[in-house]
């Protein structure tokens, strides 16, 4: 048994999905990889394809004893992970986590194949364990399935086809992973957007019901900072079909006696049904830069056969595409900037008509006082005149009426005008 230091495991949980590459790194260099096989339930040359797939540096062979003899080397650093590169280790088939940069137009880019021939497992990470969750599916009644869950693969694909779609996907993934570009779903932080699906050989505007299952996250490939979205749909075709315990049956399918149409005048149901040929849609994931590629089979399986020609064609395109995102991205800066400018001149337009309206109602209010002044002026004027003519009559005849006028100053009330014009506002300055 190897010697071992004393080190206590870093304080990952076990219960964790995924396992960090920083994690990984720092076991590796402190206890040997038998026990941390031992820790995750996997085999220490399992560990190793992982330690690989993730350029993460192990100790050679008899560094434990060179370390319990006290002449241990030290480590080397962590390589920095490049764009696109996986940087955790999903044990249970969880989303994969990949590092991410804005997408710049790559150069050289899958020149160099990764050379990880040795190490590529026989299934990918992302279709680990997948036919069970298309068996948890909601009901269609045309044949395409509708998983429960979404965080999975972006496959669209009948019960017949299942087979069929896993593999073809695991091949293409696989062969992206032996040129170095990795395959995972977008990152939960990112927002991407998923090109529609119509499944339909031939293009309709009829209406497609049920609704296709969709995934949480497009299926993205990495090369170099460049994302190009993957979908891998079951082609359907438009057939006469007849229902048969709630599920639609194409009608070449069942016997010559079962062919009979249910109905009196003798009408036949069509629906689009599978037909086993897949097409792989491969399209840009970002906003505005449109760009959408498909190759469809001419029979099952022969999409395999294209795969190389079909890698070849996504690396002359992701400069492409790398160029389409940076003149979206100037683009709706350009019109972000405009947007804001446009909001500023509507923000000073209404701060403008704001102000000329505090004007004008300071000025009503100010023609109201003057009006209130004039209106005082002309009563006490009046007032002033009854008083003076009240002196030139006689004694009982004033008295009445300087009676009269003290009941009309009360009646009128206040006639001071400079408690009006204390009352005004004037416009701020």
């Amino acid at each position: 048994m190897e010697d071992t230091p004393n080190t206590p495991f870093p304080a990952d949980d076990l219960s964790e999905d995924v396992v960090t590459r920083e994690s990984l790194y720092e076991q590796a260099w402190s206890i040997p990889m038998t026990k941390i096989g031992e820790r995750y339930g996997v085999s220490s040359s399992y560990l190793a394809r992982v330690y690989t797939s993730l350029n993460i540096p192990r100790p050679p062979v008899g560094y434990w004893a060179q370390v319990a003899a006290g002449k241990g080397k030290a480590r080397p650093p962590l390589p920095v992970a490049q764009p696109g590169a996986l940087i955790a280790w999903s044990r249970n088939g969880a989303p994969l986590k990949v590092s991410d940069t804005l997408p710049k137009a790559p150069r050289k880019l899958g020149r160099e194949a990764v050379n990880i021939n040795a190490t590529l497992p026989r299934k990918h990470p992302l279709l680990l364990g997948i036919e069970e969750h298309f068996q948890k599916v909601r009901k269609s009644e045309n044949g395409y399935l509708r998983p429960t869950k979404r965080s999975m693969a972006d496959l669209i694909v009948s019960r017949t086809g299942l087979a069929h779609v896993v593999d073809f996907a695991n091949q293409l993934y696989l062969t992206l992973m032996k040129k170095g570009f990795s395959v995972a779903l977008s990152d939960s932080a990112t927002h991407m957007s998923r090109e529609p699906v119509d499944h339909r050989e031939k293009a309709s505007k009829r209406y497609i019901y049920p609704a296709l299952w969709q995934p949480q996250r497009p299926t993205v490939v990495y090369m170099g900072s460049v994302k190009f979205g993957l979908t891998i749909y079951e082609i359907s075709e438009y057939v006469p079909v007849k229902s048969v315990g709630k599920q639609y049956v194409r009608l070449s399918s069942l016997p010559a006696s079962q062919r009979r149409s249910p109905f009196p005048d003798g009408w036949i149901m069509s629906d689009d049904m599978p037909t086993g040929r897949l097409c792989l849609q491969v399209y840009s994931p970002y906003y505005r830069a449109e760009w959408v590629h498909r190759w469809i089979e001419d029979k099952p399986g022969d999409l395999v056969g294209k795969i190389a020609s079909i890698i070849k064609l996504l690396i002359a395109e992701a400069p492409v595409l790398a160029n389409k995102v940076e003149v979206e991205r100037e683009r709706s800066e350009r019109e972000h900037q405009k947007y804001l400018l446009e909001c500023e001149e509507r923000r000073r337009q209404e701060e403008e008509k704001r102000r000329l309206k505090v004007v004008q109602d300071s000025r009503d209010q100010l023609e109201s006082v003057i009006q209130t002044w004039a209106k005082v002026n002309s009563i006490r004027a009046f007032f002033d005149d009854i008083e003076r003519s009240a002196q030139k009559l006689g004694h009982d005849e004033r008295k009445v009426i300087m009676e009269r006028l003290t009941k009309a100053k009360e009646l009128v009330g206040d006639l001071d005008a400079l408690k009006h014009f204390e009352g005004w506002e004037p416009p701020a300055s």
